[in-house]
């Protein structure tokens, strides 16, 4: 069983990109992102992200999505859901904390 986080990722006037990021790679996707957001060229620097992080494997039916991160840079939103703790906390909130500094909503949530 493979768990993951899906992204919900809108930069511009573009359709969103919806990927999904193996839950041990979260932390550091989650934190890379930020350049994506803060880039002159965020478009390209979207699929740059994409090819670094999104998922290429085949999803199965065992596989288990642990929660959604939706990101819009138009309306400088970031929800992070999860239905379980699985990440650090700390860690986390520091980076939510660099997205607040930028001007996001930023929010956690569990359910």
């Amino acid at each position: 069983m493979v768990t993951c986080v899906m992204y919900n990722l809108k930069m511009s006037e573009t359709h969103p990109a919806t990927i999904c990021v193996l839950a041990s790679r979260f932390e550091d996707s989650f934190k890379d992102l930020i350049e994506v957001l803060t880039s002159p060229l965020p478009d390209e620097s979207l699929e740059e992200y994409i090819e670094q992080y999104a998922r290429t494997d085949e999803i199965m039916p065992e596989d288990k999505t642990i929660g959604f991160a939706i990101i819009n840079k138009e309306k400088k939103i970031v929800s992070l859901n999860f239905n379980e703790k699985h990440f650090d906390d700390k860690k986390l909130g520091e980076i939510m904390q660099k997205y607040k500094e930028l001007g996001f909503k930023a929010e956690i949530e569990y359910s």
